[in-house]
């Protein structure tokens, strides 16, 4: 299948020679799957400086790291630029499709081996790729440019169809992967198809997009089977390493499914579709590069359909090795240092290859992945790779373009190569689950394969975040990637106690969950400007949101919440509804009075003027109606007089200009109730008493802002509050409290954990004071402290809520904690 052994040039050059010591600028490191080409590199003794936006799993190949967008090709250039004052570059090379173009720029601005800025925008430009196919007598498609201009681009498609006719093939201009190529038999089908590749063939889908502009071609549909050929071209002389047949693509898409090496083609058909090769790279002007060709074997021969100046992608580097002896990787490297090529290569197939990619019938979630026990070890298995895990979204046509991974076995016919994979593939067993019967995600009526044309890969990948949630297992959590959302306070000390605790609360609960085995990424809601996009960049499964701040305001922490809804990640806790109702404590004070919750006789103030319920007896309590962690309220706050009520009402209403609530004062124990789960899966803590007996004269019986936060270090009145945890009181008041705790939390729509307060007065009768959703739950507060009592520390405290919340999401359609509460 080659065109000759090639240069071979002894011995002691090589890994150990010419190569070792020389240092190579890999533009861009593409995925983790391409590891194998910094793994070569690195064997063979050279030095990598590496240009990339990111670089972790990358370290241990890498001897520079230059970082930088490579999508911004100045700013790649300017950094290179800034390298080379002191450091030396030897040559660049890059295995990622999208930064052949960028490789192209870097070449020609210092003169390195590589393919001229004018070929790579030709390979990389299907459009430009046509018209040079053209000049150059290639044999290729008919074909027409798209260009909206107006109208949809409506009288483009049109122009397009009277030139080419049908069947044809739409596909973008700047693609990768197949992605967005669809064959066409009609004007409907066009239209249709044309509509879709327009909303979705953007950045957002693929960064490759970028460089796209709305640009399709619309050409000739060729049929008859295709073949992968492999070349490496140095100073103009393009040698054809290997040719390789693809399984038949399941159309309308042109998705990948399988191929085999080498081709079964020989004699005359081999070599004109190595002379079509040779021809397609004169036309684009390569001249020093590795580049993987796909060719159509039409009846009227073979006809180009395009050429990448870039190495095949995927299992055809190792295939090539395996099969002919030519490190391809190795090859390119020696090209772009401008060193001679020195494989050998063998002079017949080592053996044969069948490979096939585990492609799903429809989009979905992976459940389940069944591989038999020694499927691995078989003789004939050369390769088992699976890009997906358990719980990942995988994204078909139209959806997307993925696959879960694939089978390589190997033969010494091209027969018993296919019959083994046929035999191995049958046994290997996935389920990817349709988006759940309860979720509107793939259940959408579709009059044509093309129909949804607005339907976003971004909109599935944010569903499966919460498809991967339900799926799991109530008999073991297992370890996942949780975020914590929270508030970091560059300057909390004794001087900002609430800012201090909501600090640690996150600090804390990261601890918990990393101690639990689960990656932890912690997100900071006081920077600026808010870390949104590095929520949506770190994969999380789901976030702990204990953010009770943003931009240094309590009343926006229900945006918290909204953020994640929005951005379609589950998270812990009370939706944002709930969160707002409860830190607007006249509204929650309605919905109380409306379910005849006993709750303390109130009324409201909005305006200095504003009438108050003459009802009302002293003594009374005034707070600001809108305020958390007892902020605004102080030994003050209650009132045994009209004078003293209006004093407080002008510090909170005119000083303050928040709203104020006004409540009778219950004198009596103080109880606070626990309580963890949603629904029917509710976990009552043990309840806490606090009582006042021992506080000395002229303290009323409250917790102001200073028994929690102030006079930290010195013994204050409040240090005499005696906090009994059981409390120890009778069963019936204990059922009593727990009852109307209980009703208040579903009422008020409560999620995953939260802290009913309750008064008793002296006669047993309860009054809800308020509702805390995420409460606060740092190591040592209440809540948590309850949940010791019943043999919960503190990092399985933080697990359990965490649990629920996953409980929570199972079995129910999108959004579905965001209902209006039949309550309510």
């Amino acid at each position: 299948m080659a065109d000759g052994p090639g240069q071979s040039i002894g011995s002691d050059v090589g890994p150990s020679g010419d190569l070792a010591g020389k240092t190579i600028l890999f533009v861009n490191s593409g995925s983790k799957k391409k590891e194998f080409t910094l793994a070569t590199a690195k064997s063979l003794g050279l030095n990598i400086v590496l240009v990339n936006k990111t670089c972790t799993w990358q370290k241990k190949y890498v001897s520079t790291f230059i970082q930088a967008d490579t999508y911004v090709h100045n700013e790649v250039i300017s950094k290179l630029q800034e390298f080379l004052k002191k450091g030396k570059i030897d040559g660049a090379v890059t295995f990622w499709e999208d930064d052949v173009p960028l490789l192209a720029k870097i070449c020609a601005e210092f003169s390195w081996v590589g393919p001229s800025i004018e070929t790579a925008e030709k390979a990389r430009n299907k459009y430009l790729m046509r018209e040079a196919f053209v000049n150059g007598n290639v044999p290729s498609p008919r074909h027409h440019l798209i260009t909206p201009n107006g109208n949809g681009g409506a009288a483009a498609l049109r122009a397009a169809i009277e030139h080419v006719g049908f069947p044809a093939v739409i596909k973008p201009c700047w693609g990768s992967d197949s992605e967005f190529v669809i064959k066409v038999s009609n004007e409907k089908e066009a239209k249709e198809a044309f509509d879709y590749v327009m909303k979705n063939a953007v950045p957002k889908f693929n960064p490759i997009f970028k460089y796209n502009n709305s640009q399709f071609v619309f050409e000739e549909y060729m049929s008859g089977p295709e073949v992968n050929v492999e070349s490496l071209t140095q100073k103009g002389d393009t040698r054809v390493i290997s040719v390789s047949d693809k399984m038949p693509m399941d159309e309308p898409y042109f998705l990948e499914r399988g191929d085999y090496m080498p081709s079964r083609y020989s004699g005359e058909m081999l070599g004109m579709i190595k002379e079509v090769v040779r021809a397609a790279h004169r036309a684009i002007g390569v001249q020093n590069s590795v580049s993987h060709t796909e060719v159509k074997i039409t009846p009227r021969g073979p006809k180009v359909v395009e050429i990448a100046v870039r190495m095949g992608g995927d299992y055809l580097w190792e295939w090539v090795k395996t099969v002919w002896d030519v490190d391809l990787v190795e090859q390119a490297l020696r090209i772009a240092l401008s060193l001679p090529m020195n494989y050998e290569q063998a002079p017949q197939p080592n053996c044969y290859l069948t490979g096939k990619y585990f492609i799903p019938e429809h989009s979905g979630v992976l459940t389940n992945i069944r591989i038999p026990q020694g499927t691995t070890a078989l003789p004939y298995v050369k390769t088992l790779k699976l890009n997906k895990h358990i719980g990942d979204p995988i994204l078909v046509p139209p959806l997307g373009f993925e696959n879960i991974g694939w089978l390589v076995t190997s033969g010494q016919s091209q027969v018993e190569s296919e019959r083994d994979l046929d035999s191995v593939f049958d046994d290997i067993k996935m389920t990817v689950l349709r988006f759940s019967p309860t979720s509107s995600i793939g259940q959408t009526m579709r009059k044509s394969p093309l129909w949804p044309a607005g339907y976003r890969s971004s909109d599935i990948i944010r569903g499966a975040k919460i498809e991967k949630i339900r799926l799991i297992s109530e008999e073991q959590l297992p370890k996942l990637h949780v975020g914590v959302l929270c508030n970091l306070f560059e300057n909390a000390n004794g001087d900002a106690p609430v800012e201090k605790d909501l600090m640690n609360i996150g600090k804390h609960i990261q601890v918990a969950l990393e101690s639990k085995g689960h990656k932890v990424s912690f997100f900071d809601m006081n920077e600026d400007p808010l870390p949104i996009a590095k929520i949506m960049e770190s994969k999380v499964d789901i976030v702990f949101n204990v953010c009770e701040r943003i931009n240094d305001s309590s009343l926006l922490e229900p945006h918290s919440a909204a953020l994640l809804d929005m951005l379609g990640i589950p998270y812990t806790g009370s939706n944002p509804q709930t969160l707002a109702l409860c830190i607007d404590k006249i509204r929650m004070k309605k919905l109380l009075h409306f379910h005849d919750i006993p709750t303390p006789k109130w009324d409201y103030v909005y305006d200095i003027h504003d009438e108050l319920d003459d009802e009302l007896r002293f003594p009374l309590i005034v707070k600001p109606a809108n305020a958390d962690n007892s902020i605004g309220i102080t030994n003050d706050s209650v009132v045994t007089d009209t004078e003293g009520l209006y004093r407080q009402l002008n510090k909170i209403v005119v000083d303050e200009g928040r709203p104020a609530l006004v409540e009778e004062y219950i004198e009596g124990d103080e109880y606070d109730v626990s309580i963890l789960g949603n629904e029917d899966d509710i976990i009552v803590l043990p309840l806490s008493r606090s009582m006042f007996d021992d506080m000395p004269p002229g303290f009323w019986h409250i917790y102001p802002f200073d028994a929690k936060w102030g006079g930290k270090g010195e013994e204050t009145a409040y240090d005499k509050i005696k906090v009994e945890r059981p409390a120890k009181i009778s069963k019936r008041l204990a059922s009593l409290i727990t009852e109307i705790a209980l009703d208040t939390y579903n009422i008020l729509d409560a999620h995953d954990y939260g802290r009913v307060e309750i008064r008793v007065d002296s006669e047993g009768n309860p009054y809800v004071i308020e509702l805390n959703p995420n409460p606060s739950i740092d190591n040592g507060d209440c809540v948590p402290r309850c949940a010791e009592l019943i043999g919960i520390d503190y990092a399985t405290f933080i697990e359990k809520i965490l649990w629920f919340a996953i409980k929570r999401y199972k079995g129910k359609p999108p959004y579905f904690h965001l209902r209006t509460s039949t309550n309510i």
